[in-house]
């Protein structure tokens, strides 16, 4: 199959046009349908062919080494043609003076041959070819190839779903986007747009894949931007069973055996090593939400997006923001973590 058959057949099974692959990869229409049909003399110059070429088979998911090749096969470099040098075409000679003519006469004839005879001595002289080769064939420089471009992979998701994803001004569709393949690089424009909420923009890095998730707010606050990866990764070890022995310690553990007579008292449990006694309003993360703390004064105690898990406690008085009030719960004076309110609904709160 021919680069042309192949990209047809794979943009039409993916069902799409030359005019959606045209605003995705922002090459003009007529120069996709020339590919498609392999008329190479509607395209550009060749270097720019390939990359079009190139760009097209990454947008429909296709490897482009082996449509390349047959590009290549269709359309070889071409190379400068040369010509030989040639020389002037001989003069025919003065013809002899004819008999009866006057020494007058003669001696003008005899004047005018050794001046033409002198004249074309000379020209032919300037006219005589160098020692060094007449053809002289150009070095053909080859035309570079262009280094191919790593791939990586993308994936959005959105507080509230169904926002609209744009990179570098294209669309990528409506949230969530899985694991949509984009070249790699360090700046990239994200955008994320949602009714009713405040856009998001962010330069994020593409070097590698990335897994990201914008909390879209209403309009008039900031959105913000969540790396799941690094939030997954920093979520803090599961503390150690008890009776598990520590690595480096002297201590055999023992079995104990529980006794029959009298009930073992139950153990006591150890406070949260974020949340001390002394604090009054202890705050509970069982999800990503972003959170600002401030104190009566209006003075920030603590502002970010803490790994599920995170246990905060602080003092009576404060102001609790938090951009997804269903995954912080507020215990106050020891009593039972109550939530804020939904998941994904912005509440602020004085406790």
């Amino acid at each position: 199959m021919s680069f042309g058959a192949a990209l047809k057949q794979a943009r039409e099974s993916q069902g799409l046009t030359t005019q959606d692959v045209a605003l995705r990869t922002k090459i003009r229409g007529d120069y996709l349908r020339a590919l498609e049909d392999g008329n190479t003399s509607l395209l550009p110059e060749r270097t720019f062919a390939r990359s079009y070429l190139q760009r097209y088979a990454r947008e429909l998911s296709l490897d482009p080494a082996p449509l390349l090749a047959d590009f290549d096969r269709s359309v070889p470099a071409s190379a400068e043609m040369t010509q030989s040098l040639r020389g002037p075409a001989a003069r025919p000679g003065p013809r002899a003076p004819g008999r009866g003519l006057s020494p007058a006469l003669l001696a003008g004839v005899a004047t005018g041959v050794i001046v033409l005879a002198a004249g074309g001595y000379y020209a032919l002289s300037a006219l005589r070819p160098a020692p060094a080769p007449a053809v002289v064939t150009p070095a053909v420089t080859p035309e570079p190839t262009p280094a191919p471009v790593a791939t990586v992979r993308l994936s959005v998701s959105s507080v509230p779903a169904g926002a609209r994803v744009y990179l570098d001004n294209r669309d990528l569709g409506v949230t969530p986007v899985r694991s949509f393949p984009v070249d790699a690089r360090r700046n990239a424009q994200l955008r994320v747009e949602a009714t009713g909420r405040a856009p998001l923009k962010e330069t994020v890095d593409l070097s590698r894949s990335r897994n990201l998730r914008a909390q879209l707010r209403p309009t008039g606050q900031n959105s913000a931007l969540v790396d799941l990866n690094a939030a997954r990764a920093a979520r803090p070890a599961p503390t150690p069973a008890t009776g598990t022995v520590t690595p480096g310690s002297s201590t055999t553990p023992t079995t104990t055996t529980p006794t029959t007579t009298t009930p073992a008292a139950p153990p006591a449990v150890a406070p949260t090593p974020a949340a001390t006694p002394a604090q009054a309003v202890n705050v509970t993360f069982s999800g990503a939400s972003w959170t600002r703390v401030t104190d009566a004064a209006g003075r920030v105690l603590y502002q970010g997006t803490p790994p599920a898990g995170t246990v905060k406690g602080f003092p009576k008085g404060v102001t609790i923001r938090t951009g997804n009030a269903g995954a912080v719960k507020v215990a106050v004076n020891g009593a039972a973590p109550a939530p804020l309110g939904q998941a994904g609904q912005v509440v602020t709160r004085t406790f």
